[in-house]
């Protein structure tokens, strides 16, 4: 059955999962900090209102999908945000990128007026957000889970992994992991071009050997072919590794990699790197080495 969602959040996945609601049939009412944002993944289907207030009114789920944590809180509180008028029994998925304290903060304000979490965040790209394929990780109550299973599935598939926090928890050793492997490339490829070899065909060695994986297969091509246009914006990945060491200091976990990760994204923020794709990394090695890692029809 059709449902009526509260879509709060429309930027690079945001308008995908807009799409992917819509062609399902759902009914949104959809904010967007930008208007004109909102008006175009709208599409002329979803109806665009002004306050997240009004996107939550009479709306049974909430579907969050913001920057950071200060974008969540922002548009929860506040008269014109939407614990204001979120009716009892309502659900929010929250598909933000966030640390565990803010999620469960989130899930108790909610809880207070009635209405159910679920922390979702996602992994794949704004192409699988077009195409209702992304990946959703999903801590909460089990039974709300199962109740908009549905609305999830217009979406892409889902991993449930416990309680509320724990979605948080396991996005960000995936975004960790990801951002390392990245790095790995990176020093990798520029050792390989400062060396004189060719990089497509190293590129092809790496992918037939146990070196291979998922975000090399990904993102290599974009390297080559020098397109750092964003899929996933550099000032994310910088955002979601400061919340990984703050978590990994809160549990006490020693993270030599991740330290190290964060002084590379903070200084490709200071080059002016913040808004391209977080590939876009390996100039930073490349400018200190003066080599240019490219294919060879570049």
């Amino acid at each position: 059955m059709p449902r009526n969602i509260g879509f709060i959040g429309v930027g690079l996945m945001g308008r995908g999962m807009v799409h992917s609601l819509l062609r399902n049939g759902h009914s949104l009412k959809i904010y967007n900090r930008t208007r004109e944002k909102a008006q175009d993944a709208a599409q002329g289907l979803g109806t665009v209102v002004d306050t997240p207030a009004q996107a939550a009114q009479g709306s049974d789920i909430i579907v969050t999908m913001l920057a950071d944590p200060n974008a969540v809180l922002g548009v929860l509180e506040g008269e014109d945000g939407y614990l204001s008028t979120i009716g009892r029994g309502s659900v929010v998925i929250d598909s933000s990128t966030i640390s565990p304290p803010v999620t469960l903060t989130v899930a108790q304000k909610l809880k207070a007026k009635g209405a159910e979490m679920l922390d979702a965040p996602v992994f794949g790209s704004k192409n699988e957000a077009e195409k209702g394929e992304l990946g959703f990780i999903v801590g909460g109550d089990p039974s709300v889970f199962n109740d908009v299973q549905d609305v999830f599935s217009a979406m892409g598939k889902t991993f449930y992994v416990g309680t509320n926090g724990m979605g948080s928890y396991a996005k960000l050793v995936v975004n960790f992991i990801i951002a390392a492997s990245l790095q790995a490339m990176n020093e990798g490829m520029v050792l390989a071009t400062k060396a004189g070899l060719n990089p497509d065909v190293m590129m092809q060695i790496i992918q037939t050997s146990r070196a291979r994986s998922g975000i090399i297969e990904m993102k290599a091509p974009q390297v080559l072919k020098r397109d750092f246009s964003p899929f996933f914006p550099l000032r994310l990945m910088d955002k979601d590794l400061g919340l990984v060491m703050d978590t990994a200091r809160s549990l006490k976990v020693p993270m030599i990699l991740g330290s190290v990760l964060k002084e590379v994204y903070s200084a490709c923020m200071a080059q002016g790197l913040a808004d391209e794709d977080f590939c876009a990394t390996i100039k930073l090695l490349e400018g200190i080495t003066q080599v240019e890692v490219k294919g060879e029809s570049q």
